[in-house]
């Protein structure tokens, strides 16, 4: 066999990872509910286009860097009792300010997202990475992955690896979905509705803490 046909071998494997690991996050988009996935919605229909698109980006870049860091082998730290503890408690702690603040939110008026392009991308680079189940997700997501690839070396595992991307690369679709419809929706709705929606949002973040809160418990008595 020739260096060609070789080369086309692996890039049909490419291309058949790619497809596979986007057909896969396709799948785990449409049934992920998360805290980053309300504040995502919230944030598109307050601030628009701009503001959901840089918050979506801050939500990809978090997936990217769980990824990679389960690819290359940080994946067993994840499901340590003590990292899984603090970081539950730390993430109960964050949605449960976010969604009372939401909740008690007094204004009469749709308010303007923060003028800083940064606090925005941050928003929802922090918000994906505080919850700790993203980094379990990840954790089953390469566990499943790696089914049928094999190797050791960084070319024997790129299938894997590229099957992460399409994985990442389905949801970040998703992701300027929802923004593109959240835009669409905070053109059309009125300060009041836009009041009910906000805490809307808020008792969801508040349902999630305290599923979180509960996680928090049942981790630290097993931890002790």
């Amino acid at each position: 066999m020739n260096v060609d046909s070789v080369t086309d071998l692996y890039v049909q494997d490419w291309y058949l990872s790619l497809f596979k690991g986007f057909a896969q996050g396709l799948l785990l988009g449409v049934l992920s509910f998360g805290p980053s996935f309300f504040t995502l919605i919230h944030t598109g229909i307050q601030g628009g286009r701009s503001a959901g698109l840089r918050m979506a980006l801050g939500i990809f870049l978090s997936e990217s860097l769980v990824a990679m860091a389960c690819f290359f082998g940080l994946s067993s730290y994840f499901v340590i009792p003590l990292f899984q503890v603090v970081f539950t408690g730390v993430a109960c702690s964050a949605l449960f300010f976010l969604g009372l603040r939401a909740i008690l939110n007094k204004n009469e008026g749709i308010p303007e997202v923060p003028k800083s392009k940064v606090a925005t991308f941050s928003k929802g680079f922090l918000m994906n990475t505080l919850n700790p189940f993203v980094f379990i997700l990840w954790v089953g997501i390469l566990a499943t992955a790696s089914v049928g690839y094999k190797g050791e070396t960084l070319q024997e595992r790129m299938p894997l690896l590229i099957h992460l991307l399409g994985i990442l690369l389905a949801l970040l679709s998703l992701d300027l979905g929802k923004v593109l419809l959240s835009d669409f929706i905070g053109k059309k709705i009125s300060a009041p509705v836009y009041q009910l929606i906000t805490r809307y949002f808020g008792g969801v973040l508040v349902v999630i803490a305290s599923y979180f809160a509960y996680k928090f418990v049942c981790l630290l008595m097993d931890f002790q």
